[in-house]
């Protein structure tokens, strides 16, 4: 791969900070109805409030993504109906297909992808689409009407397929391939659903007296009744510990929210305790999914990210070659489950002015912006006091917001049980970096505030770097300060390129014992640039290729990923404890 040097031996990325030892159950999603409109919302199992989850129009049939931040729903408009993602207070809504018949949307075991059916009822197929809207594929087609997907952790399709004399079960692999039957028979199959080890599939069945929920093996060769209750029972959901099942019962004309404790008996009466309320029908609900919780803080990081509106290369936005492809990282991040994005610096090119911000970063990342946690580089001053960066992230003339003071463009905040630090590397906008200064003085304060066992910091001009400038000679003392303090890691952009160091010592020194990671991600659009030199203690160079670093922050340890544009192809990884 060009650009691309190698260190030391790394895990495997999916080895790169394990997940919790258990998935815990979260609130459950479910479609309603609020004032006569259908709406989405989220609640706990356990008595307790109903949430809304803003989705800007006519929405349904929602799933919650295998990190539980995200999700997936149907959204229907004049234009017809399309698959739409949002985090689930409704922030970075994104449209992921165009519709205007596309419905029954279900995550990726990775949720990095979505697979949904699409077509007029009657004559369906099953698609399926990268998070970020790209990368549409058709993945069944045979007569009948294919719909209701849903994906298995064991990378398969299970979906139903209907005619005139009923539905029947059936299953493909995820990357396309042969259908074969899962169910058979003169009942009607619906609403499949993967238990969390996908070893299983739980359905609705319709009989004579009602529809009952029932259990299928994976491999189709055994089945059993789960419910013998009176009414109808549909649209079953899993809990992520595989103990409980949502489901939808109909009974006397009204709907409700059920869970059922799985066991080998079905119950037969509506007050064992194997059958628990959940939600009213004052609500009107359906289509419930249960959200899986208890995973470690996810985050993002990349700088110098988009082209001045004005530059040659801007092309509305896409870019050209290997500049101005801030659109193509930013939809990297929609393929993520994250709790932040940290921008290192040099956020809008050339000169950070406020309108050009508004008319290239925001129709990119500025997508994602209520998850961005920024700091200024260069280019943001060469906008007098950054002006353009606080306004943009602040507010027109707010004096302090997302980004700090604007004297300062210094401040911290806690992701997980991690301490993140956002730093100013323009010294000279801010009183100088020196030991003594307010910005080496408030580090200080703040690192003794918060004795955190794991700490990253980042800000935009490298300390080391193997690129065209010198060491950062400047942010010496704030290096200092961070020793002094056991931190873990540093995040830089302002080099067009990814590079990886070896824990080190303010002096450059090796340390592994107490010696701080540096990242450098200036790899955010703008363009790539050459590697001048191999600094000491340099792991891993590319810069030959745009991307994010996503970092897993675990308890007592951190796990990273230099994720590709386009292919998602993961190019380093690795992991480490914290001090």
């Amino acid at each position: 791969m060009a650009g691309v040097a190698a260190g030391v031996a790394v895990l495997a990325p999916s080895a790169s900070v394990d997940r919790a030892a258990a998935i815990e159950n979260g609130d459950i999603a479910f479609a309603g109805k609020r004032l006569g409109k259908p709406v989405i919302y989220m609640r706990d199992p356990a008595p307790g409030a109903l949430q809304l989850v803003p989705t800007n129009g006519w929405a349904g049939e929602p799933a919650v993504s295998p990190g539980g931040r995200r999700i997936a729903f149907t959204r229907r408009g004049r234009l017809g109906a399309q698959v739409w993602t949002a985090y689930t207070d409704g922030t970075a809504l994104l449209q992921v297909t165009s519709g205007p018949s596309d419905s029954g949307p279900r995550w990726s075991p990775a949720g990095d992808a979505v697979v949904f059916a699409r077509g007029a009822k009657g004559a369906r197929d099953i698609y399926r689409v990268w998070a970020d809207g790209s990368g549409l594929r058709r993945l069944t087609f045979a007569p009948g009407d294919d719909h209701a997907p849903t994906w298995s952790v064991q990378e398969r399709i299970a979906f139903v397929r209907s005619s005139p004399q009923g539905g029947d079960l059936y299953t493909a692999p995820a990357g396309g391939g042969r259908a074969r039957g899962l169910t058979r028979g003169p009942a009607d199959d619906s609403s499949p659903a993967w238990s969390p080890t996908g070893r299983t599939v739980a359905f609705a069945r319709d009989r004579r007296e009602g529809h009952d929920l029932y259990l299928v093996t994976a491999d189709g060769s055994s089945e059993r009744r789960l419910t013998a209750l009176p009414g109808d029972e549909s649209e079953p959901a899993w809990s992520p510990d595989g103990r409980w099942i949502a489901f939808v019962h109909r009974q006397e004309g009204r709907r409700r929210l059920r869970l059922l404790r799985v066991g080998r008996r079905p119950p037969s009466r509506l007050g064992s305790w194997r059958v628990r309320d959940l939600e009213s029908s004052r609500a009107e609900p359906r289509s419930p999914h249960w959200q899986p919780t208890g995973f470690d803080p996810v985050i993002a990081a990349a700088g110098d990210i988009a082209c001045d509106p004005t530059d040659r290369n801007f092309g509305a936005g896409l870019g050209a070659a290997a500049s101005c492809r801030q659109r193509q990282t930013s939809d990297l991040l929609f393929r993520m489950d994250l709790t932040a994005i940290l921008a290192p610096g040099d956020l809008q090119y050339e000169d950070g002015r406020l309108w050009k911000f508004q008319q290239s970063f925001d129709l990119s990342w500025g997508r994602l912006k209520p998850l961005i946690r920024p700091v200024p580089g260069n280019h943001e001053y060469e906008d007098p006091g950054a002006a353009g960066y606080f306004d943009y992230f602040n507010g027109p003339g707010q004096v302090t917001g997302p980004a700090g003071r604007r004297d300062q463009g210094f401040y911290s905040f806690d992701v997980g049980d991690w301490h993140v630090i956002a730093l100013n590397s323009e010294c000279r906008e801010i009183g100088g970096c020196a030991a003594g200064s307010p910005q080496e003085q408030w580090l200080r304060a703040d690192l003794a505030a918060h004795p955190r066992a794991c700490t990253i910091a980042f800000w935009h001009i490298p300390r080391f770097t193997s690129g065209r400038d010198e060491p950062n000679t400047p942010m010496l003392p704030i290096w200092n300060a961070l020793y002094e303090a056991n931190a873990d890691v540093v995040i830089n952009g302002h080099e067009h390129f990814y590079e990886r160091f070896a824990p080190q010592a303010p002096d450059g020194s090796t340390d592994l014992a107490r010696g701080i990671r540096e990242f450098i991600v200036g790899t955010g659009g703008r363009s790539r640039l050459s590697f001048h030199t191999v600094a000491p203690n340099s792991e891993r160079r590319d810069n030959g290729n745009n991307g994010v670093l996503k970092l897993t922050l675990g308890d007592g340890a951190y796990g990273w990923e230099f994720v590709q544009v386009r292919s998602g192809a993961v190019l380093d990884w690795g992991q480490m404890s914290c001090h």
